[in-house]
């Protein structure tokens, strides 16, 4: 995943982790480097102190000849082939420490800084291939120039340092992980108040409040006051809008009553079936009147209907009215599952689907109901019928389209119920079914039902 897309705790905690991991090998680097100069300037105090002790001891006879006024042989420069020596070069003999054991000591090249009267350092190696640091001072004896080199195994600085930086390096891998946990708590109690406004906004969307609680943290607080004033303005705009479809409908009835009244009249409609449709038509804008007064009162995402209950009415009404082709209904629906829609339009997407299935089934019928992703509910109505040919059904779901003109019906159906499904922000699906005919899916949204016994 990338970042861009990763969640907010995802991104602070990523970027903490980085932060706190960088920071941590700077900080090491850093001690790791100012503890080898204790080091190794303890080291280096150390050899400086043998090479003040043994200028202050040498001494030169007129011919050129050094020689010690004393044992330079303290601890731990007495005890062999442990890289702790010294060499005294004078102009016509060396003088050596008993570690030496009589080799000779290979004098690396050094540069001494101008002006630098400290001994200068050097890098080399000693009796049997050891690694040695050395501190080398040039100092006259009588007229005689004298060079003095001590040495100290480079395992003298290396041992402490390693040891060292591994206790350094496990303090720091246990303070990186302490700081990750803090960050990680912190981050969690630092978004729970978005955690509690997501689930306040839902609360919002299902209808169990009407507005994002204003109490909130300091900084969340303009997103909140700009969420409210949306869900005003939306609840503003949506009531204008349900004023203008009940005027509309108000304004259409009076005319369809005229005309009603005037196809009513012998010889005005020998078919009867015009007076047919403007009874279908007054029919719809009753009930689109309706939902909006109903809307306007509590809204579609408030509504609650459990479908278990109205599958049942529907199907027992169309169980009697098709009595002679002795038609199995088999339910497989939840008794808790409940949709978030009006009672009346379920009830008319209900009645489309299953009067469909009815009509056209031979002996069949089956109904299946499920939770969908948690958010919606998936009803399969599918039937033993004729089926369709996957070129019928978008002619199906155009209003006043039918493939039988000498079947009963207007065609408004299947396109009613796709259109209330769509309002809800749901859908309707129509393929073939394993039974051998139509298998209609519609999907709704999930209700969170409060009171199980409403």
């Amino acid at each position: 995943m990338k970042l861009k897309h990763a969640s907010l705790s995802r991104r602070l905690l990523v970027g903490a982790a980085v932060f706190i991991a960088l920071a941590l090998v700077a900080a090491a680097i850093v001690i790791g480097f100012v503890l080898h100069r204790f080091v190794q300037g303890q080291i280096d105090q150390r050899l400086d102190t043998q090479i003040v002790f043994l200028s202050s001891m040498l001494t030169a006879t007129d011919d050129g000849v050094i020689a010690l006024a004393g044992n330079a042989d303290g601890p731990p420069f007495n005890r062999p082939a442990r890289g702790w020596y010294w060499e005294v070069v004078g102009p016509r003999n060396v003088l050596r420490s008993r570690s030496l054991e009589g080799a000779n000591l290979d004098i690396p090249d050094f540069r001494r800084p101008p002006r630098e009267e400290r001994p200068a350092p050097a890098e080399g190696v000693g009796p049997r291939n050891t690694a040695l640091h050395f501190r080398i001072q040039q100092v006259t004896v009588g007229r005689n120039p004298v060079t003095i080199v001590v040495s100290a195994p480079r395992s003298a600085v290396n041992v402490p340092l390693r040891e060292a930086m591994t206790t350094l390096a496990i303090s720091l891998v246990v303070l990186g992980l302490a700081l990750v946990l803090a960050i990680v708590l912190q981050v969690r109690l630092g978004l729970r108040p978005l955690e509690r406004l997501r689930q306040a906004v839902a609360d919002v969307r299902t209808g169990r409040s009407e507005r994002v609680p204003a109490e909130q943290p300091l900084e969340i607080q303009p997103l909140v006051s700009e969420l409210n004033g949306l869900l005003e303005q939306n609840a503003a705009n949506l009531e204008r809008a349900r004023r203008h479809v009940a005027n509309l409908a108000h304004g259409l009835k009076t005319p369809l009553a005229t005309l009603a009244i005037a196809l009513s009249e012998r010889g005005r409609d020998g078919a009867n079936e015009l007076h047919a449709l403007v009874v279908l038509m007054e029919r719809r804008i009753r009930h689109h009147l309706g939902r909006a007064r109903a809307a306007a009162l509590s809204g579609p995402t408030r509504a609650q209907t459990l479908i278990a209950p109205h599958i049942d009415d529907v199907g027992n009404a169309l169980a009697k009215i098709h009595a002679d082709k002795r038609i199995t209904l088999m339910q497989h629906v939840p008794r808790e599952i409940a949709v978030a829609c009006e009672q009346q339009d379920f009830d008319e997407m209900a009645g489309n689907l299953l009067e469909n299935a009815f009509r056209w089934a031979r002996s069949k019928v089956e109904v299946h109901a499920q939770k969908n992703d948690g958010r919606f509910v998936t009803i399969v109505i599918e039937d033993d019928g004729p089926g369709l040919r996957p070129d019928q059904i978008p002619q199906v779901l155009r209003p006043g389209e039918r493939i039988d003109e000498s079947a009963p019906g207007f065609g408004f159906g299947l396109p009613i119920t796709r259109e209330l499904a769509e309002l809800y922000g749901g859908e309707l699906n129509l393929d073939n079914s394993v039974l051998g005919g139509l298998r209609v899916t519609l999907r709704l949204p999930l209700a969170r039902v409060t009171d199980p016994l409403k």
